[in-house]
């Protein structure tokens, strides 16, 4: 296969396993939202804060280093590995130990033992990830992408069996165990290919990896503080109740990034690795990342932030209508988020992880003293501190980021991120103006899509023909080149 037809594959694969998981995730959402309380989902945002902090420093970001590199031998590989599990051990003992002291931190003895059980995924997941990695590194993301889905769907099952039989918030742990055991043992079984780590850990093979690996994990720290310190503010300033009433529409916008953008960047970073000497090439190949994110996420998040109400009513139920409001704020707010998703497939492609470190140091200045001014206003507050500050980074983040590794232009890039923005909003405003005539959430919703789609793909036919022609390519699977794969990713 020719690295343009393996790029079209695994596009193809990573979109069917995000369609899947986020039909999974929409699903767990809207039944347990039903059987679980706000605080529920408070709690498990405390936990998940302390478990994604920690998780920064399971594999000294070996793994991306792995990824990064072409010439990795066979001891190299099992030191690596072995490293991995040691380091994911050691920081599952350290989560226990100090799960008091967290608790008391968030003034809630409730997170003790949450904190406990949820702790164990880091060793489950380690025994897998390396697997994994392998396979994604050559662009081999069939098998990866199925075993992602089955593990996906235990964890739903599990999570949701344990809610009707009344675990409360212990339901969502379950399920986020079984998920990561699954998700290991399907590793092993399908995807390892016959290997198997040799009985061997040598810091001598694993030293070439530290700067580029030290540098993520200080970059990853750094990053993990600023994407967090909204929630850490909130669990400390607003409490469990009102923290889940933001952190439930926050989780869902920041979901449909995790569904639609690791389509595209899961397969960016090892392809613009494989071509990183070629400038020109991996300019043309982040444009149209670009180009492909921001177009399949625009009409999502202009979709919600207009229909925010009843989504809201759908999915939630009517006790969460005051998220209704966040929901549309943070909506936009995720579009502009997602336009800056794709530039770590271009760092960590290029080598750059100290770059990226620098810029999320200047964010580490900025970040928490807008956060804490906005959490001085509530909920709401946060909402719209996080929009405004994403907005102001559009053109520093092109200046810093991408302009320097690629030779992007701003107006390129304004193009590739802004025109489907455009686009959307065009589209979706018929469609409001038209179902706000009728009653009722659902047919609401449903009258909505019904004219926003086929009218923003008619918009994107004249105006974005080169995002529609990928589209098509990715859906109907042939071995001619037509014109539009010949302009979408992986092209020369």
């Amino acid at each position: 296969m020719t690295l343009k037809t393996k790029s079209f594959s695994a596009v193809r694969w990573t979109t069917t396993a995000a369609i899947v998981r986020a039909a999974l995730q929409i699903a767990q959402v809207t039944v347990l939202a039903r059987l679980l309380s706000p605080e529920d989902y408070g709690l498990m945002a405390m936990v998940g804060v302390v478990l994604s902090f920690t998780a920064l420093f399971a594999d000294l970001g070996l793994n991306s280093a792995f990824v990064q590199r072409r010439d990795v031998t066979l001891e190299q590989r099992s030191s690596l590995f072995w490293l991995n599990v040691v380091l994911s051990v050691g920081l599952s003992v350290l989560v226990i130990a100090a799960s008091p002291l967290l608790a008391w931190f968030f003034g809630d003895k409730r997170l003790s033992p949450l904190m406990m059980l949820s702790a164990s995924t880091f060793v489950i997941g380690a025994l897998g990830l390396q697997v994994r990695l392998a396979a994604e590194k050559e662009l081999d993301f069939r098998p990866i992408m199925l075993l992602e889905i089955a593990a996906a769907v235990l964890g739903f099952v599990s999570s949701l069996s344990a809610a009707v039989s009344g675990w409360g918030v212990y339901s969502l742990v379950l399920g986020g165990i079984i998920t990561a055991f699954s998700g290991t043992a399907f590793a092993w079984m399908f995807v390892a290919r016959g290997w198997r780590p040799m009985w061997r850990l040598r810091m001598k093979d694993v030293r070439p990896y530290l700067r580029f690996g030290g540098t993520m994990v200080a970059n990853n720290i750094v990053n993990q503080i600023n994407m967090t310190v909204d929630l850490l503010l909130g669990g400390r300033l607003l409490g469990a109740s009102q923290l889940g009433l933001y952190s439930v529409p926050r989780n869902l916008v920041l979901q449909l990034q995790f569904m639609v953008n690791p389509i595209i960047t899961r397969v960016g970073f090892p392809l613009i690795a494989q071509v990183q000497n070629d400038v020109v090439r991996v300019g043309s190949i982040y444009l149209k990342t670009m180009n492909m994110t921001a177009s399949t996420n625009a009409p999502l998040y202009v979709g919600i932030a207009v229909f925010a109400p009843e989504i809201v009513t759908i999915m939630l139920g009517d006790g969460w209508q005051a998220s209704a409001p966040l929901l549309r704020v943070l909506a936009a707010w995720g579009f502009f988020r997602s336009t800056m998703n794709p530039v770590g497939s271009l760092l960590l492609g290029m080598g750059r992880a100290d770059l990226s470190l620098k810029w999320n140091l200047a964010l580490l200045l900025i970040l928490p003293p807008v956060m804490w001014f906005g959490s001085q206003y509530g909920a709401a507050g946060l909402t719209w501190a996080l929009l405004g500050l994403y907005i102001s980074l559009f053109v520093p983040g092109w200046f810093f980021l991408i302009r320097p590794l690629c030779r992007v232009s701003l107006f390129n890039f304004s193009v590739a991120t802004l025109r489907p923005l455009v686009l959307a909003l065009l589209s979706l405003l018929p469609a409001y103006l038209t179902a706000s005539q009728f009653d009722g959430a659902t047919i609401r919703l449903i009258i909505g899509g019904v004219i926003s789609v086929p009218f923003y793909l008619t918009l994107c036919y004249e105006a974005n023909h080169e995002w529609l022609g990928a589209m098509m390519e990715l859906m109907v699977e042939r071995r001619s080149v037509t014109n539009a794969a010949k302009n979408s990713i992986g092209s020369k």
